[in-house]
């Protein structure tokens, strides 16, 4: 009997961009799927429009919740669906007609199949199409490793696993990677590129800043499924340590900048990052292209100083003549 695929597409806000998405689903060349479109409380007329969709397409349904950000919408696709597979794909994308149907010609029991997404730069694969990997290296391939959105889940793999919806940041990557810590066979990776990711949508699923706090919690989910999977080699600590360095870094310089905080409250986070085990663990090996004196600052984990310079220059672009 032909397996069936469930597609969750969580939708909030989406009327631009649904009837590509959703056109790119219904145009699958593997047509036994469940096509799973989770309206979260969008106050636009994006739920009109699914229910136009499930009218048109017997293998769509309609999902109607409160909003709750997308792993909310996630978990309510996973609590319904019934396929034996399933994928993820966010309303503002689309997909090529035939992701489903490759990604199951590359299907082995136990193994997870993840394809190219074009958010990541163009692997150089010659012949290899295919490459099988063991899970605990997949932080050698980060640019596969944290979107649920290029992957094929078995369903019953899942099974009570849901996404953090208490998580600001890296809900995506901890539900990969604790899936991969209940599967039992390798990674296979797709070299093509089959999702298609749309940077110019503003609205859609934006989410909140994390706080330095949220970046601990992170931290802690993906430091025990690192520990579960035993990617603890040099590379892999290397992958993690880049990810939470731009979180890091990235909130540093926004904060520096940012003209409704007095600089008592700018030291103030400063003072919390530097806190953080996660700070502790990763920043020295921070790799931006950064002034010598802020690099020497944020890679000796002094996360006020680096504040300090970040608020002297500041100060003194503002005085330069323009």
């Amino acid at each position: 009997m032909e397996q069936t695929v469930s597609i969750i597409v969580p939708v909030y806000n989406a009327a631009k961009t649904l009837a590509r998405c959703v056109d790119s689903l219904t145009g699958q060349t593997y047509e036994n799927l469940e096509i799973l479109l989770v309206n979260d409380g969008s106050r636009d007329e994006s739920l009109s429009l699914c229910r136009e969709y499930a009218a048109s397409d017997s293998r769509i349904r309609v999902i109607d919740k409160p909003n709750g950000g997308v792993s909310s919408a996630r978990n309510a696709g996973l609590d319904a669906a019934r396929g034996d597979f399933v994928l993820f794909c966010d309303s503002d994308d689309w997909v090529e007609p035939d992701l489903c149907e490759s990604m199951l010609e590359q299907y082995r029991p136990g193994d997870t199949v993840i394809c190219e997404g074009d958010w990541m730069e163009k692997t150089e694969t010659g012949p290899r199409l295919v490459e099988d990997a063991e899970r605990k290296d997949i932080l050698h391939y980060p640019k596969f490793a944290s979107s649920p959105c290029n992957k094929l889940f078995l369903r019953s793999t899942i099974g009570t696993l849901r996404f953090h919806e208490e998580l600001r940041m890296g809900e995506d990557f901890c539900f990969c990677m604790e899936y991969l810590c209940r599967a039992d066979g390798k990674i296979r990776l797709l070299h093509r590129c089959l999702y298609h990711y749309d940077t110019g949508t503003s609205g859609s699923l934006s989410k909140r800043a994390p706080t330095p706090e949220q970046c601990e919690v992170f931290y802690r989910y993906l430091q025990s499924t690192m520990e579960t999977l035993g990617a603890l080699d040099a590379v892999s600590i290397g992958t993690r340590n880049d990810h939470f360095n731009w979180h890091f870094d990235t909130l540093l310089m926004e904060t520096a900048e940012r003209t409704d905080l007095t600089r008592k409250q700018k030291f103030a986070c400063a003072d919390r990052i530097a806190g953080l085990e996660s700070f502790r663990k990763c920043c020295a090996d921070l790799r931006e292209d950064r002034n010598p004196v802020y690099l020497w600052a944020y890679r000796g984990g002094h996360a006020r100083l680096a504040m300090c310079f970040l608020l002297l220059r500041k100060t003194i672009k503002q005085h330069l003549p323009h």
